[in-house]
């Protein structure tokens, strides 16, 4: 049986961990890259540290590597990692400073640094058989109307990724990898409640858990709601 690795990019204690715990239980070795693991910690709970910066592209090349090295390439990545700086003025956008826009820019083009270093993976003999999934936590700032000067980084940086998953997941099925950008929404679709996303972690989990089971590509933007089922009438 070919060797199951996760990498998860942007490994806090909510999404991150609950996702690592059920991968874990699946049967996965499993990577957790952050700014400033707690090595020790991190493997006691019977995981992998990597330090990672997810704005800086060599960074995310040296966890890739060093993945690759210790646990073998991954099969499952998710991009769990967002940058939010709001602007010294909320009404006014241009006060946001370029430093943090920059920042913010950088967060999102990850995504395609990511998941350049993972394609060699996904197609390598290790992983022919094996499930290919690359998943971004997302939100739904880059289908709404740019109304929030507060939010242009992170506005930015969800648009930018999900451009490129849009892309992607249209062109990478035909070698059976799979990319999504999943969004926790209210019932009525809606952005939720920040106090529901941050205990959201057990259904995040168990929703990506259903994505990388899932034998073809699903619509690239899923959307799902707090009792972790698919938003009704949307495909």
């Amino acid at each position: 049986m070919p060797s199951l690795t996760a990498l998860i990019l942007g490994a806090g204690s909510n999404v991150g961990q609950s996702l690592a715990t059920l991968l874990k239980q699946k049967g996965y070795a499993v990577a957790l890259g952050s700014r400033n693991p707690d090595f020790d910690h991190v493997k006691k709970e019977g995981f992998f540290p990597v330090r990672i910066d997810v704005s800086k592209p060599e960074s995310i090349k040296d966890a890739f590597a060093t993945v690759n090295a210790e646990l073998g390439p991954p099969n499952v990545v998710v991009y769990n990692a967002a940058v939010f700086k709001a602007p010294t003025d909320p009404t006014d956008p241009l006060s946001l400073p370029l430093e943090d826009f920059t920042e913010a820019v950088f967060t999102g083009l990850g995504v395609f640094v990511a998941a350049q270093q993972a394609l060699p993976g996904f197609r390598s003999e290790t992983h022919k058989d094996s499930t290919k999934t690359f998943i971004v936590t997302g939100n739904l700032l880059p289908f709404l109307p740019p109304t929030s000067p507060s939010y242009l980084g992170l506005d930015t940086q969800k648009s930018i990724q999900a451009r490129l998953v849009d892309l992607f997941s249209r062109v990478y099925p035909k070698e059976d990898i799979r990319f999504y950008v999943a969004h926790l929404v209210s019932s009525t679709g809606t952005i939720p409640p920040y106090d529901v996303f941050k205990t959201s972690g057990p259904t995040h989990a168990q929703v990506y858990w259903d994505l990388i089971s899932h034998k073809e590509q699903l619509n690239w933007d899923y959307r799902f709601t707090v009792d972790g089922n698919k938003l009704p009438n949307y495909d």
